[in-house]
């Protein structure tokens, strides 16, 4: 099994928090986590390689920088028990600026699951992300548009599928599904390609979200130039049964001026990609 890291410190993610690099799990091939309270161990499907890893020396923690790194707006709909996610967009037009310092600014665009009464008492996040810039799963702070299924644990742990590079105009669907005690994650970009892990442990998901996330956002230009839609969204509890979304929306980061649109199954996100330096 292949670990792919960078050299040993701590590195951002899209959260706003520093992560060791040594509980930041980048896998090419498709694996399953199992996770417990006591650590991880981590199965390569194709290979039955096994690792097992303790708990994490330290947990995440914030780099208390003047910017922000954070979700900017997120709508959420909350339910007693959710067995499947499942949401489509399409690759929008890059941003104008990737800030101050070319590869500085990152964005982040996604579907994910967690469990918690709120995002603050949440322990875990499943969520097929796609993102522009760098990420603590992708090292390259000038990279394009790319589409990654990740795992990230509050003790500080994180996991990352394969990389799927993708372009402006490509259909995309995220996909979290439950079976048994496991869940599948997939990050499907079509004929270029699925990302994809699975996660074991029996965790409990009673919140989704769909949410734009910066990391380093100086300037409204590091977002995306157009409104994004995630359509077609489709919710369902652990037994199968058809959930309706409740969305509540949160506004988290205000200076872009970020709004949600609810038609039928659609979730259309909006900002301003102006010049306000935020």
């Amino acid at each position: 099994m292949r670990f792919f890291a960078a050299v040993a410190g701590a590195t951002l993610m899209p959260d706003g928090r520093d992560y060791d690099e040594q509980c930041i799990h980048r896998l090419e091939e498709h694996h399953t986590v199992i996770t417990t309270e006591h650590g991880d161990t981590v199965v390569n499907t194709n290979t039955g390689e096994r690792v097992v890893l303790p708990p994490c020396a330290s947990k995440a923690t914030s780099p208390g920088v003047g910017y922000y790194s954070d979700w900017v707006v997120d709508t959420v709909s909350r339910h007693p028990s959710i067995g499947r996610m499942a949401t489509n967009w399409t690759v929008p037009t890059a941003p104008e600026s990737r800030g101050p310092v070319p590869g500085m600014s990152s964005v982040y665009l996604f579907n994910g699951l967690e469990d918690g009464s709120n995002r603050h008492d949440s322990t875990f996040i499943l969520q097929p992300v796609l993102s522009y810039g760098k990420s603590g799963c992708i090292l390259n702070p000038l990279a394009g548009w790319r589409f990654t299924a990740f795992f990230v644990l509050g003790s500080g742990r994180a996991y990352c599928g394969k990389v799927i590079e993708v372009e402006e105009g490509d259909q995309l669907q995220g996909r979290m599904t439950k079976t048994g005690d496991s869940w599948m994650i997939e990050a499907d970009a079509g004929a270029k390609g699925v990302s994809t892990h699975t996660v074991s442990g029996g965790l409990a998901v009673t919140a989704a979200y769909i949410t734009i996330e910066g990391m380093v956002i100086y300037n409204c230009k590091a977002l995306p130039k157009e409104d994004l839609v995630f359509s077609a969204n489709s919710l369902s509890d652990s037994q199968g049964k058809a959930l309706e979304p409740q969305w509540k929306t949160e506004v988290r980061h205000g200076e872009c001026k970020p709004a949600v649109a609810l038609h039928g199954d659609d979730v259309t996100v909006s900002w301003g990609a102006s010049d306000v330096v935020v």
